[in-house]
């Protein structure tokens, strides 16, 4: 209990930082009317450059390029430091917004606002800037987010979202978490990226090979293009400084647990700061979110509470949230 008071004396302590910092211009993403349509999902997404570039304006999408073709790939941040460095910022990764080709969640009644309105929230919670990134297709991202999702494309897609939003806030070091798809992710720059701070990854499919056998998908093993982050194990850099949260229900039926755990062994017979949280606290009948758990140990992890009070702060949770976003 010790630790949790003074892992919330800190958030406070930072909150009153900011608060008679008035030399601070801090950056928030700047809210308008539009609403994420389904049907665009579906179909795929697309923003013109000249639209992209409103968009930047407001602080909610950055322009990448990759494989010869630009992207416009939403954001909606809050708290950042608008004239100086960003020593440590807290991102999210939502998970598949998509369970069919013709099948949207996840986004209902959703927009601009709503999404900066939550990012503010967070930020706020946990005394650090915080940014949703919005994958393809996405929470308003440009693509179609059902062939792109899992792909190597989207891989590229994210990494130069975050190198982009990295070079525009002047932002040192990432506690980068991500639910399902979004922590498959965060589970693959774990060995491409050598700023982050954090890494959590909830319910994430990081043996992804193996959760398609495990699931009864061999067949498409031999159709599907894919990266898995099992796979690049051996090429995540050590940084004992860096820690990284696998937070799994046991209960799970999308992402079996034991696929979740072969991938947290594998980090820790490879010497990484690496901690598994089984929580029996994901939503029948599937038992796969724990958002709620994944945002607090990212913006815990963020803002540099102990790791005992994270697990002692996630294990006194109560159970999953019902919530549009993931």
């Amino acid at each position: 209990m010790l630790d949790i008071f003074r892992g919330l004396q800190k958030i406070c302590l930072m909150k009153m930082a900011l608060a008679f910092w008035p030399a601070i211009a801090m950056a928030q993403s700047k809210p308008d009317n539009e609403m994420f349509d389904p049907a665009e999902v579906i179909t795929g997404i697309q923003i013109s450059l000249s639209v992209c570039k409103e968009m930047e304006a407001r602080q909610t999408a950055v322009w990448v390029t990759v494989e010869g073709k630009g992207y416009c790939l939403r954001y909606y941040a809050a708290g950042l430091n608008q004239e100086g460095e960003n020593r440590v910022v807290a991102a999210w990764m939502p998970g598949d917004v998509m369970g069919g080709p013709k099948s949207v969640g996840h986004q209902k009644g959703l927009g601009v606002a709503s999404m900066i309105a939550q990012s503010k929230s967070l930020s706020d919670r946990y005394g650090v800037p915080w940014i949703f990134i919005a994958r393809p297709g996405s929470y308003g991202s440009a693509g179609k987010h059902y062939d792109i999702r899992h792909t190597p494309l989207e891989a590229k897609l994210m990494a130069a979202q975050i190198d982009a939003l990295k070079a525009r806030y002047h932002i040192g070091r990432w506690a980068l978490g991500g639910h399902s798809g979004g922590g498959t992710l965060a589970a693959e720059f774990l060995a491409r990226r050598d700023d982050l701070q954090c890494a959590v990854l909830s319910s994430a499919a990081a043996a992804y090979r193996e959760r398609l056998k495990r699931r009864g998908f061999s067949k498409r093993l031999k159709t599907e293009v894919f990266f898995d982050p099992y796979d690049a194990l051996d090429k995540i850099p050590e940084q004992p400084d860096r820690r990284i949260f696998v937070l799994a229900d046991p209960r799970e039926t999308n992402i079996p647990f034991s696929t979740q755990k072969l991938y947290f062994d594998g980090l820790k017979s490879r010497g990484h700061a690496a901690w598994m949280l089984a929580l029996k606290k994901a939503l029948a009948p599937k038992y796969h979110s724990l958002v709620d758990f994944g945002e607090a140990a990212t913006g815990l992890c963020a803002n540099g509470t102990e790791t005992n009070a994270i697990l002692q702060t996630l294990q006194a949770m109560p159970p999953q949230s019902n919530r549009v976003t993931n």
